[in-house]
């Protein structure tokens, strides 16, 4: 969505801006007159009309249509800022007691990279704080508030990257267990969470000035930036996500496989060793799903809404896309549980974890760190 537009475009020419005022419903009357929703200066036009007629444009709003669009236009707003404040109430807490626990904790690859989650997730809910209220509204956002709103979305983007490490982590885990202590030293730990930061801050300096400064006049450029952010934001870390959870679950059920095959007292002796890694990857596979369910979605509907901004503006006659803005912003509100859910994930998951919390909480003797 735009976050500043040009002086010679109106509020109302491009996506994201809503019929929530008197003086943008007295525009769309005046439209009206000439038997349009668009101005007669701009080059957009309708392709779809409100029976389904390419080259048909939309009909005069009717009263009865401009009453359903501010009842929409109320109805997303309080269900984006309910969704959104929940994340809130939820996420910064909890990303402060998981860390605090994965602190007290014994030191491993895994708590480090959920300790760089945590505070990732608990970064990018305080800064989307300062700024997702206004999102939803017909205001645009400062200068700074730009600047906000794009740390919000480096740090999304990097606790992306950090669950992309855990994965790779646990197939490694999983797959050469004699070979982690040697790859996963401390400095091997610190550059690659340096790296994924650093890969997380490529795309939204452009991100930023385009939104910024070209307000949709370089059609490609803007292509281009969306194409780029969508890549370091979900794209790549998703892939990654997705094709080492596949391997960790095959090498997994191998390793079951191969201990029914060994002697009791062989198993017996690494037992403890094998829940421990069964409860990690289970907190995996669990913390994938979430991250599936609350990401996807929104993520989809925006690469198609950046991309295609022109076609789905007038794919849609007003009330149509007002409902199309809904859906949108209630799935952007809904991604930030993202990053508030993964502390009660681990309390459900993982058993040391639990525990831990538990002694913290008791303020009893804690692990021994190593």
């Amino acid at each position: 969505m735009a976050l500043s537009t040009p002086s010679s475009w109106e509020p109302y020419d491009f996506p994201g801006a809503w019929v929530s005022t008197a003086e943008h419903v007295n525009k769309i009357l005046t439209f009206n007159q000439n038997q349009t929703l668009f101005p007669e200066n701009t080059s957009v036009k309708p392709s779809l009309g409100k029976n389904g007629n390419f080259n048909e444009p939309c009909p005069p709003l009717t009263v009865e249509e401009l009453r359903r669009i501010k009842a929409v236009d109320e109805a997303t707003h309080i269900q984006v800022n309910i969704i959104f404040s929940i994340a809130l109430i939820f996420g910064l807490p909890g990303s402060v007691l998981a860390l605090v626990i994965l602190t007290s904790m014994a030191v491993s690859p895994t708590t480090r990279y959920m300790s760089f989650l945590a505070i990732s997730d608990f970064t990018a809910l305080l800064l989307a704080s300062l700024t997702a209220y206004n999102v939803v509204t017909d205001q645009f956002l400062t200068q700074l508030e730009c600047i906000i709103f794009y740390g919000t979305r480096i740090f999304q983007a990097f606790s992306h990257w950090n669950l992309a490490l855990i994965c790779v982590e646990r197939f490694v885990s999983v797959r050469y267990p004699f070979q982690k202590s040697r790859l996963y030293t401390r400095r091997a730990t610190f550059l690659s969470v340096g790296a994924a930061f650093t890969v997380s801050l490529v795309p939204f300096p452009g991100s930023y000035l385009s939104d910024a400064y070209f307000n949709f006049m370089y059609l490609d450029l803007e292509a281009a930036v969306t194409i780029l952010y969508k890549l370091i934001y979900i794209v790549i870390p998703g892939g990654l996500i997705i094709i080492f959870t596949i391997l960790t679950a095959r090498h997994l059920r191998r390793n079951v496989r191969h201990r029914e095959t060994i002697g009791p007292q062989s198993e017996q002796n690494s037992r403890r060793s094998v829940t421990m890694e069964t409860q990690l990857t289970r907190l995996m596979f669990v913390t994938v799903v979430c991250f599936a369910v609350f990401t996807f979605p929104w993520a989809f509907i925006h690469i198609f809404d950046r991309l295609l901004w022109k076609e789905t503006y007038t794919l849609f006659c007003r009330l149509a896309y007002a409902k199309f803005t809904n859906i949108f912003y209630t799935l952007w509100a809904f991604s930030f549980f993202n990053h508030a859910i993964n502390f009660y994930v681990y309390c459900a998951c993982a058993k040391g974890f639990r525990n831990q919390f538990l002694r913290v909480i008791c303020c009893t003797k804690t692990e021994t760190r190593r």
